[in-house]
């Protein structure tokens, strides 16, 4: 099982639960959501055309934002905004857990343009991909990733539509604890992120 397919229930879930938020705000029926199960196979509902939907609906939203421009979002860097790109020139330093001695009798004394760093933080990754606490962390990376660019995919249209639908009052409501959610889970991606860089080089 992929670590995409292992995070899939989560993003469903949030996905079902943002709609919920968007329903009760603008007086819609949100009652199919009492049918639904969440379990390791993902979410089901009493309808198979329903799970279909979801399913194909939280699949076209999770593609639909480029990884690299997610990356440039949660970073607020247009170019090499992955942590990998400064793991040696600056995570190292942060992290106590991380010995640069060791970095550098294993591979070298590391270099310290962005994309070489990356590429050899990757090759690290790769030899150490099967640890658990590599795996872990990289499934919650990419959780929080995917679901920060649903939020925000989302934003827009949801809360349009709360302001002309529902009046002011509830638009402004709506968006504001929207925007909550949304820095929310920007702080959690970023977080996310750098631990699963820090991790692969402190194992």
């Amino acid at each position: 099982m992929t670590l995409k397919t292992r995070n899939a229930p989560f993003v469903l879930g949030f996905v079902i639960l943002v709609y919920v938020g968007f329903a009760l705000m603008n007086g819609f029926d949100w009652s199919f959501a009492d049918s639904m199960e969440l379990g390791k196979e993902g979410v089901k509902f009493k309808k198979p055309v329903l799970t279909l939907a979801v399913h194909l609906l939280v699949l076209i939203l999770t593609y639909l934002f480029p990884s690299d421009w997610k990356h440039r979002v949660v970073y607020l860097r247009w170019h090499h905004p992955l942590p990998g790109s400064r793991a040696f020139t600056e995570l190292c330093a942060k992290d106590s857990r991380i010995s640069r001695a060791n970095i550098v009798k294993q591979y070298g004394e590391p270099p310290t343009s962005p994309t070489e760093q990356n590429a050899l933080w990757y090759n690290i990754y790769k030899e150490k991909q099967s640890d658990e606490v590599i795996l872990n962390s990289h499934g919650r990376w990419l959780l929080f990733r995917d679901v920060f660019a649903i939020s925000i995919i989302l934003f827009l249209p949801s809360s349009a539509f709360t302001f002309w639908h529902s009046g002011t009052t509830a638009g402004l409501t709506f968006t504001l604890i929207y925007l909550v959610l949304i820095f929310g889970l920007w702080v959690c991606t970023r977080n996310t992120g750098i631990r699963f860089a820090c991790n692969v080089l402190a194992r």
